[in-house]
């Protein structure tokens, strides 16, 4: 859940840049063969609409007691046959180191460290994320 709602807030992609390979209609819009369609993943996690008033908090319970359109509204490696191939093992790796620094360390954010994300390619903080790290005692 941890991980869910940290992607949620902070996808590594924030739009998915797609191309139309044949004439497409979704409800009541067409989208012609070769049109280049941007998917804004940024925007979607951040929708009040879909995710709440809460929307720009980190609140990792939204995806223990929220159901959510899994690739629809959560879409941080996309989703369909175009999603990340990368996806399963960004996921584990993530998973393991979370789980080794919960279990060894006690951690709080510096209080220099400022909160800036900025788009270069990915999402990333424009400063780093300065991070105390003290051990658990045994």
């Amino acid at each position: 859940m941890v991980i869910n709602e940290s992607l949620r807030l902070y996808p590594p992609a924030t739009v998915l840049p797609r191309m139309a390979f044949e004439n497409i209609k979704i409800r009541r819009s067409f989208i012609p063969k070769g049109l280049s369609i941007w998917i804004p993943v940024l925007a979607i996690h951040h929708s009040e609409e879909l995710w709440g008033k809460d929307v720009n908090e980190f609140n990792p319970d939204r995806f223990n007691s929220r159901p959510f359109a899994s690739g629809r509204h959560f879409i941080p490696f996309a989703a369909g046959p175009r999603n990340c191939i990368g996806q399963s093992f960004a996921m584990m790796e993530a998973k393991i180191i979370l789980s080794m620094f919960i279990s060894r360390f006690r951690f709080t954010i510096s209080e220099s460290y400022r909160h800036a994300p900025v788009v270069v390619m990915t999402l990333k903080p424009k400063y780093g994320v300065q991070v105390h790290l003290n051990p658990l005692e045994p």
